[in-house]
């Protein structure tokens, strides 16, 4: 079989540091084609988070526009969100795989107090809006923005090619516009972070897909190495 493409559709920043972490015998002669579908805008101007007792982060993007409450308390979807937000200065209190996890936590610890959910207009999960039904008064901020974009001229070309071509996806909103934009998914195989990214290609299948047995880039990363050195890609 021929050496796959590996086309990356995130932000550049998030899809090279993803592509930096991926193995370079996985890499070895494969050719990577970045094509962001999301463009991030600022939208919003950030709170005075000194008001709140703490802050949930659902993405380390949300960093690149919010202030840093010296020692504040964060709760985190995704082990790399709360490693960037450690770094930020933040005490990460809480880490959660996914926002479904994090309100049950959060719920079970009898978490209280007044906290601010810094995010993008995109976002899913009702976080603040549960967390306040269970209890506590969380406020919701939108610092920035995602506006989709078309697939680059280069992306279409390895779609139209004679190659496979590795695709890991990891939001339902980019995947959607991915099925939209890509006019060949002959020789995609799509790594998907979870069930619901999964979903989107119902009515338009690539020719294999895959769902990491973890939303975690860990197991995002394991998946896309998976695929890379050829196993179970038909």
């Amino acid at each position: 079989m021929d050496k796959p493409a590996l086309l990356l559709t995130r932000p550049r920043d998030s899809a090279e540091r993803f592509a930096a972490r991926l193995s370079k015998s996985a890499l070895q002669d494969v050719s990577i084609c970045i094509s962001p579908l999301l463009e991030i805008d600022k939208c919003g101007e950030a709170p005075d988070v000194s008001r709140y007792d703490g802050a949930v982060f659902t993405s380390a993007r949300a960093l690149d526009f919010a202030p840093t409450l010296s020692n504040g308390i964060a709760f985190c979807v995704g082990a790399q969100t709360a490693k960037a937000v450690k770094a930020a200065g933040w005490q990460v209190e809480m880490v959660a795989q996914t926002a479904d996890e994090l309100v049950a936590r959060m719920r079970d610890a009898k978490v209280t107090g007044r906290f601010v959910h810094l995010a993008g207009e995109h976002r899913r999960g009702q976080i603040a809006q549960r967390l306040t039904q269970a209890g506590m008064q969380v406020d919701v901020f939108t610092l920035y923005t995602q506006h989709l974009r078309p697939l680059s001229q280069d992306a279409q070309r390895i779609l139209a090619g004679e190659v496979p071509v590795i695709v890991p996806l990891f939001s339902p909103r980019t995947a959607a516009q991915f099925v939209d934009q890509a006019q060949d998914l002959r020789r995609v195989a799509v790594a998907a972070i979870s069930p619901s990214v999964a979903e989107v290609f119902q009515g338009k299948l690539p020719k294999a897909l895959h769902i990491a047995k973890a939303p975690t880039g860990e197991e995002m990363v394991r998946t896309v190495e998976m695929l890379l050195c050829g196993d179970r890609f038909p």
